[in-house]
Order: C-alpha cells, then sequence, then structure tokens
C-alpha cells in the first residue's frame, strides 16, 4: 500500500493536505508545526476514533484531543493505492461523534469499494489490527519499546512458526475455552454450574419438603392438644356459669329477705317519727343550740382571758399613809430642810467672828484703862455668844440631817423626789388598771346574764345539754329513717336486678378440672382460638409449600437425573481441559521458534546502526530485548543502555517486526531518531533508505 496525500480537518489542522512520495518521506518542521497530529490523524482515518474511552486527570481522549480548533466538524481523505487500485477513503463526523461517518470509492471511477468498511479499512489495506500496527509499523519516540500484546505475539507465532497468519491453533484454544466456559464458567452461563444449581435446588427443595412435614406433624400434634384444652376450657366455663347461676339464685333469696327486713324497720322508724317536726326545724333548733352553746363557751374563754385585779404598787417606808400629791411634798420639803441644814453647819465666818472678838477681848484685859477693860469684856462675850452660836447651830443641823437621811434611808438625798414620783406615777396607773378591769368585770357579767336569759327562754327551763339531747335524738330518728328507706330502696333494685340477671344453667356432662376465674377463662379462650387458627393457617400455609415444592417421587427421579448429568458434564470438562493443557503445551512450544527469527533481522539491524558495537540480540516470549556488545561477556537489557542505544534497539526490533508483519503497509516513525547522535543517526537513514525501497517510510 502506498499513500498519495492526505487532507484533513483534524486538531489544529484545518483543510490542510499533505502530499507524500514514494519511499522516503522525510518531513522536518518546527514543533508545534502538526507532526505528531498527521500521524494521529493517519491512525484515526485507518481505524477511526475510539469513542469508548474517556478523558481523565492524566490524559486526554483522542475524540476530544483532535476536535477542530476552528470549530468546523472533524473529517478527512487519504487517497492511496492498494493492490494496484487507486482508491480514496473519506471520513466526517455527523453530531458529536468523530468520524463517525465512512465512505471508500475508486478514485478514478468514484466506484464504491464495498470490501472496505469503516470496521475493517486499517486492518484490510495494512493486513494487521490497530494493535499490531502501533507495535510495529507506527513508530513513536515516546513508546519505542514493544509491549507484549496477545494479537501481535499470535500473529508472529502464526507467521514464524507455519507461515500463515490463520491462526489456526489459536481458534482451536479459543473454542476448547469457549467449550470449557459453557461446561463451567460462572454461576449464571457455565452447564455444570447451572447443573449443580439445579441439584442444589432439589437437594434444597426435599429438605424444605422434610422440614415442612415435620412442621406439619408438630402442628397437627398441637392443634389436637389446644382442641382439647379448648373443650376443657369450655366445659369449665359452663360449670362456672352453672356455679354462677346457683349463686344469683342464693343471692335473690337473700335479697328478698333483707328486702323483708328493710321494710319492717321503716315501717318501725316512721312510727317513731310521727311526733318529731319538720327535719328542717330540727335543723333550725339544732344550729341555734349551738350557735347558744358557742356563744356561751365565747364568754367563758372571754371570762379566762380577763386578767385578774392589778397589784397596788408598794408604797416606799418614808411615804407611808400619804397620798402620792402628799409624799411628792414632803420629799420637796424634806429635800429643801436637808439643804438648810447642810447651809447652816457651813457658818465658818461667824466662828471666824467670834474667835476674833474673844481674842480682842482678851487683850483689852492687858490695858490700863477700864473703858479697854469694858470693852474687852463686851468683846469677848460677844466672841464667846458667836462661837457657842456657831457650835449650836452646827449640832442642831447634824441632828436634823441625821434624822432626815435615816427617814429615807438607804436612799441618797438626791433620789428623794423621783421616789416619790415614781411612786406617784405607780400607783396612778394602777388605779387606772383596776378601774378598767372593774369595767370588764362588769360588763362580761351583763352579757353573760344577757345569754342565761336567751338560754332559758329557748329550752323553756330545760338546760342546755338536755335540750341539745333532746333535738339530736329527734335528728337520729329523721336520718335513720332517711337511710332505712335508702336501703329498702336499694334492696328492691338488688332484688329486680337479680331477677333480672336470673339465669337457668344446666349442670355441666363432664368433670371439671380448671381452677379459673371467669375472666382467666375467657382470656384462655380467646387465646386458644387465635392459636388455634394461627395453627390451621400454618398448616394450609405448608400445605400450599408442599404442593408447590412437588411430589417427593419426582423430586428424587429429577435429582437422580441431574446427578447423573453432572457426572457427564465433568467428565466432558476434564476431557477439555486435558486437551486445552495439550494445546497449551504445544503452542508454548511453538512461540519460542518464533523469537529467534525475529531475533536474528533485528541484530543485523541493530549491528549496522551501532557501526557493528553490538553483535548479539535476544528477543524473549515478552518481547523484552537483551543485548550484548563486543567484549561482553553477559547480555544485558536496555535499562543497561544509553537513551539513544535503547532508542536504537528498539527501532532495530521494530523494524524486524515491521518487515515480518506489515511488509506492503507504510512506515511511520515520530520522533523516533531525536536522541541519536550524528554518526548513528546517518546510519538510520541509510537502513531506511534501504528498507524505502520495499514500502513507503514516512519520518
Amino acid at each position: 500500500m502506498r499513500i498519495y496525500s492526505m487532507t484533513a480537518t483534524f486538531g489544529k489542522l484545518e483543510h490542510a493536505t499533505l502530499t507524500l512520495q514514494p519511499g522516503l518521506n522525510v518531513i522536518h518542521a518546527p514543533n508545534e508545526w502538526g507532526k505528531s497530529t498527521w500521524c494521529a490523524f493517519l491512525t484515526a482515518m485507518l481505524y477511526g476514533i475510539e469513542t469508548r474511552v474517556h478523558t481523565t486527570k492524566t490524559a486526554l481522549a483522542d475524540k476530544e484531543r483532535y476536535v477542530p480548533w476552528s470549530g468546523s466538524p472533524m473529517s478527512g481523505r487519504i487517497d492511496l493505492n492498494w493492490n494496484g487500485r487507486d482508491i480514496t477513503i473519506e471520513r466526517w463526523s455527523k453530531g458529536r461523534t468523530g468520524f463517525s461517518q465512512f465512505r471508500c470509492y475508486e478514485t478514478d471511477s468514484g466506484l464504491p469499494v464495498p470490501e472496505l468498511t469503516a470496521a475493517n479499512c486499517g486492518q484490510m489495506l495494512l493486513g494487521v489490527e490497530k494493535s499490531v500496527f502501533l507495535r510495529s509499523g507506527f513508530l513513536r519516540q515516546a513508546d519505542l519499546p514493544v509491549t507484549e500484546d496477545e494479537t501481535l505475539r499470535r500473529r508472529l507465532n502464526a507467521l514464524v512458526t507455519t507461515g500463515d497468519e490463520s491462526g489456526t491453533a489459536d481458534l482451536l484454544s479459543q473454542k476448547l475455552r469457549e467449550l470449557k466456559n459453557r461446561c463451567k464458567a460462572n454461576r449464571s452461563t457455565g452447564l455444570l454450574p447451572q447443573l449443580e444449581l439445579q441439584r442444589e435446588q432439589l437437594e434444597d427443595k426435599l429438605a424444605q419438603l422434610h422440614q415442612l412435614q415435620n412442621q406439619s406433624e408438630a402442628l397437627q400434634q398441637q392443634e389436637q392438644q389446644l382442641e382439647t384444652y379448648q373443650r376443657a376450657l369450655e366445659n369449665h366455663r359452663l360449670t362456672l356459669a352453672y356455679q354462677a347461676s346457683r349463686t344469683i339464685a342464693d343471692k335473690l333469696a337473700t335479697a328478698r329477705n333483707g328486702l323483708g327486713a328493710a321494710r319492717l324497720q321503716c315501717s318501725q322508724l316512721e312510727a317513731a317519727c310521727r311526733q318529731d317536726p319538720d327535719p328542717d326545724v330540727i335543723a333550725r333548733s339544732l344550729s341555734e343550740l349551738q350557735q347558744l352553746r358557742q356563744s356561751r363557751d365565747s364568754l367563758h374563754f372571754d371570762a379566762q382571758l380577763l386578767d385578774g385585779p392589778p397589784v397596788p404598787p408598794q408604797v416606799p417606808a418614808p411615804f407611808q399613809g400619804l397620798c402620792p400629791e402628799d409624799a411628792c411634798r414632803q420629799a420637796k420639803n424634806d429635800m429643801q430642810a436637808y439643804a438648810a441644814c447642810k447651809k447652816s453647819g457651813n457658818r465658818l465666818p461667824l466662828l471666824a467672828a467670834g474667835v476674833v472678838l474673844a481674842a480682842g477681848g482678851i487683850l483689852s484685859f492687858i490695858g490700863k484703862s477700864w473703858i479697854f477693860t469694858a470693852l474687852g469684856a463686851l468683846a469677848l462675850v460677844a466672841g464667846l455668844l458667836c462661837t457657842g452660836g456657831y457650835l449650836f447651830s452646827r449640832q442642831r443641823a447634824k441632828t436634823a440631817e441625821k434624822s432626815l437621811t435615816e427617814k429615807y434611808a438607804p436612799m441618797a438625798p438626791h433620789l428623794w423626789e423621783a421616789a416619790a414620783a415614781g411612786w406617784a406615777s405607780a400607783q396612778e396607773a394602777y388605779e387606772t388598771q383596776a378601774t378598767e378591769s372593774r369595767c370588764q368585770q362588769e360588763q362580761l357579767r351583763i352579757q353573760t346574764a344577757a345569754l342565761e336569759a336567751k338560754i332559758l327562754a329557748f329550752t323553756g327551763g330545760l338546760s342546755l345539754q338536755a335540750c341539745e339531747q333532746h333535738w339530736t335524738e329527734a335528728r337520729a330518728r329523721q336520718q335513720a329513717l332517711l337511710e332505712a328507706r335508702r336501703q329498702v330502696h336499694q334492696a328492691e333494685e338488688l332484688v329486680l336486678a337479680l331477677e333480672a340477671s336470673r339465669n337457668e344453667v344446666p349442670p355441666p356432662d363432664m368433670p371439671d378440672t380448671l381452677v379459673l376465674t371467669p375472666p382467666q377463662t375467657e382470656e384462655q379462650l380467646t387465646d386458644c382460638a387465635v392459636k388455634l387458627r394461627q395453627l390451621r393457617e400454618k398448616l394450609g400455609h405448608n400445605q400450599g409449600l408442599t404442593e408447590a415444592l412437588g411430589a417427593k417421587d419426582a423430586l428424587l427421579e429429577q435429582l437422580a437425573a441431574v446427578k447423573k448429568r453432572i457426572g457427564l458434564v465433568e467428565d466432558m470438562y476434564a476431557a477439555l481441559e486435558i486437551a486445552q493443557n495439550t494445546l497449551t503445551k504445544a503452542s508454548a512450544e511453538l512461540q519460542r521458534r518464533f523469537a529467534p527469527q525475529i531475533a536474528q533481522r533485528a541484530a543485523a539491524v541493530f549491528s549496522t546502526l551501532t557501526g557493528g558495537r553490538y553483535d548479539r540480540l535476544t528477543l524473549a516470549e515478552d518481547l523484552t530485548v537483551h543485548a550484548g556488545a563486543v567484549g561482553e561477556d553477559t547480555l544485558r537489557s536496555s535499562l543497561w543502555r544509553s537513551d539513544g542505544t535503547s532508542d536504537q534497539l528498539y527501532l532495530a526490533l521494530r523494524l524486524a517486526v515491521a518487515e515480518a508483519l506489515t511488509s506492503d503497509a507504510p512506515m511511520v516513525l515520530d520522533d523516533a531518531l531525536v536522541r541519536f547522535d550524528e554518526e548513528r543517526l546517518v546510519r538510520a537513514l541509510q537502513v531506511l533508505q534501504e528498507t524505502a525501497q520495499r514500502r513507503q517510510v514516512i519520518l
């Protein structure tokens, strides 16, 4: 296959056209020119865009990444030559789905090419699936290593071992797997699990049937016991009803006797109350008596609360026999007399004058003149008189003072008037209290006399207690009559009620062994009826389940048939497993054969790229590569090599795989040589030139 040109509205490309030549096409342009976009466009035109892949946090899906920047619908066209025919492929978008529409026709005539469809276009043109093309004929610097892919492995193995890519062995293996899956895949689709599920279901049905039979037998036994107990309860209820009827009859007789006695007592009380006044009169009389008694008790209580006659104050000794006014006057006079005594006892000037006169008289006797002698005698007499008068006055004052202090002893003189005034005040208060006490006593006597007169007038000469007893007895007779009438009424109602509830109940037919009250009996009967209904519902439910499960013999026959089929399927599964294991071993043996052929071609290309530095290369079944340089004793993986050498190693492997699988398909290399040095880049271009002689190469 050879591509003439490509026209794209895809990503940043807007109606852009890329024309290609046979052989090697080197597209050299700066970053963001659209080289990788053209590579993605070629893949999308051949194999379509995967619409089930969604954008993640780390990667954009192609259906969103390559939406035209201009907003135009995604569209494209490729003109190519396939099997000697010039054809044109077109894809365009409809709605929101990218490249959903497809058309392929002969370029010159416009006739459709029916063998090419949107689904098989890439595989038909290139001869391989998309995953194989991306791992062999489409080289990008980001994923140069050839990773393992089941489709790629199958094609390489079939091509190397048989020369045929039909994959008959893989188809046979797939058929064996399908048969095994039909026998034993999962609980929903496998034949063996389905049979085992049928066996489990049949065994469960038999177990359920057995369990239901046991439950039904237990329920029937419980039903019989409950029915027996129910009959005993009904007999006990009949016994209680019979006993209750007999009790009512006895009560009726007793009630009739009580009614006669109550009527007799009521008649006697009516005869006793004929002379009594009306109950209202009795009540008013008792109320008035109660008020009179309360009034008398209140007066007696007031008399008890009255204070006794006041005690007269004690008369001080100096004031005995005096009235308060005389006592105050005496205290005042005695106080004045006491003050005068004190004053007369202090006449020192008189004493001094007497002494002076006496001294002068004595001195006058010294003179020779009689005149002086006479004057001296007079002075002496006057001095003696003054001195005597002083002494006499002092003695009399002391006597009077002593008499007064003894009279008021032991009071101090300055307290005499206060004592008289205090006694006068106390005496006045006493006289006031005595007057009030006499007034209260007189008032209480008058009220008592009036109340006693009122009591005598109401009782008619009887004592208050006797009158109150008379009216109390009358009221008691009236109340007894009312009570007797009420008892007669109650007895009549009781007789009527008993007669209405009287019911003749026949005696029970069987002995009663239960000891329950009527409420307990009814409760037990209700519970028994509920339990019987529930038991019968369960029995009916169990019967329905038993019928739904089917007959036991039929279930046993079905179980035996299923077990027989399980044995046959298990034998078939074992046979299929043996066949699959045998085929797997044979296929594994064949897989070991394709690696040397691919490795031999890859080693030659790798040696050319490195100028003969590496002369050994091995390829494992998972397509991992180990290479050895000249002089190295061991083979090492690409992890031991530089980035450029690793790219060259995987380029050699890719070229070898592409030659084996896609010899006619164009080879596309996107930045695959960016880490080559100058020397190895020249050799790589030479290798690609050689490859371009056999196929179209786009670098």
